[in-house]
C-alpha cells in the first residue's frame, strides 16, 4: 500500500522539505531540534511516501502521554480514516503507554518494525507551556478517542476517591497512612492506580464526584470526569508552576480546589508532609458546600 500520512494533514500544518534549506546553519539547527517538533510543523528529506513516528515524550507519565504524545495524532485525524503509525518496542516498556495504545480506537495501527519504502516524520509540535497547554482542542480530543471505554459509565453520587502516590518515589505524601482513617469517615475511598487496568482507571475518574489526591500525573485522568466535579489537588507552594490540573479543570468545566497546606521536606523527591486536620477540614467544607 502507497500510504502517505501527509494527505491527511490539516490546513494549518506546515510542511518542510529539509532539502530545500540551502542555509547550512539554520538545516544544522533543525537537525539537532527535530525533537522539539517545531510549532505545527512536520519537516521531511525525501521522496517517500510518509508514515508517522510517535515521538516518545516520557511515556510512563500520563500527562505526558496523552498530551505531548497521543494528542497528536489530531493533525492526522479525520474522524473515520486509518491511521497507521510507528512506535517500536522498548526493553521496558511501560505498562500504562503499551495499554493506552492498544485502547485506541481498531483504525490505529501501530507497526513496531520501520519499512524502508516509507520516510517517517515526527508529528507537529503544539503551543505546549511547562504547566498548561494552549490548544483549544486537546482535552476533548484526547478524551474523545477513549469514549468507547467511558461512555456507559456515569457519575455515582456519593463517590469520592482519594488518589494515592504512596508507592512512587516522587511527590508522596509521607503521613499519607494517618489520612486513611479519617478519609474513610467521611466517605472516601482510597485508590492506587497502580492497581487497576487503563481501561478501569478512566472509568473510576468518570464516576467520581469528588477527587483529591496529591500534585501527580495521574490526575491527568480528569479529563474523563463529567462537568462540575470536584478536583481538590494537594500541593506546595514552593514549586512555582505546577498549574496542570487546574488548566484541565478550568478548561473541562470541573470545580477546582489547592490544598497547600503541605510541607515540602525535600526539594528533590518533593515528598510533603500534610496537615491532616486542615486537609480533612477541607475536604469536610467542599462536601457541605457543594452536597448539602
Amino acid at each position: 500500500m502507497n500510504y502517505n500520512v501527509v494527505d491527511f494533514l490539516l490546513p494549518m500544518i506546515n510542511q518542510f522539505d529539509r532539502r530545500t534549506i540551502k542555509n547550512t546553519v539554520m538545516l544544522d539547527i533543525i537537525k539537532k531540534n527535530i525533537q522539539n517538533n517545531y510549532l505545527h510543523e512536520i519537516h521531511f528529506q525525501t521522496d517517500k511516501p510518509k508514515l508517522i513516528e510517535l515521538g516518545d515524550a516520557l511515556e510512563a507519565n500520563p500527562y505526558h502521554l496523552y498530551f505531548y504524545m497521543i494528542a497528536r495524532f489530531y493533525f492526522f485525524d479525520q474522524g473515520d480514516n486509518q491511521i497507521i503509525y510507528y512506535y517500536g518496542v522498548k526493553e521496558k516498556q511501560n505498562y500504562f503507554a503499551t495499554a493506552a495504545l492498544a485502547a485506541l480506537p481498531s483504525r490505529f495501527q501501530r507497526e513496531t518494525v520501520k519499512r524502508d519504502t516509507h520516510e517517517y516524520i515526527e508529528m507537529p509540535g503544539c503551543n505546549w507551556y511547562q504547566d498548561s497547554i494552549n490548544e483549544p482542542w486537546m482535552y476533548s480530543y484526547v478524551r474523545d478517542l477513549y469514549k468507547h471505554i467511558w461512555s456507559d459509565t456515569h457519575q455515582e453520587k456519593n463517590k469520592y476517591i482519594y488518589i494515592s502516590r504512596s508507592r512512587s518515589d516522587h511527590r508522596s505524601i509521607v503521613n499519607e497512612e494517618e489520612l486513611y482513617k479519617p478519609l474513610k469517615e467521611i466517605g472516601f475511598s482510597i485508590y492506587h492506580l497502580e492497581d487497576l487496568t487503563f481501561e478501569d482507571q478512566i472509568k473510576l475518574f468518570r464516576s467520581a464526584k469528588i477527587i483529591t489526591g496529591g500534585h501527580g500525573a495521574g490526575l491527568s485522568h480528569c479529563i474523563y470526569c463529567e462537568p462540575n466535579t470536584i478536583l481538590c489537588e494537594i500541593n506546595h507552594e514552593k514549586t512555582p508552576a505546577k498549574n496542570h490540573y487546574y488548566d484541565i479543570a478550568k478548561k473541562c468545566g470541573l470545580i477546582y480546589y489547592r490544598f497547600k497546606n503541605a510541607e515540602l521536606l525535600d526539594e528533590m523527591t518533593e515528598h510533603t508532609k500534610l496537615d491532616i486536620t486542615a486537609y480533612i477540614n477541607a475536604l469536610v467544607h467542599i462536601k457541605r458546600i457543594y452536597l448539602s
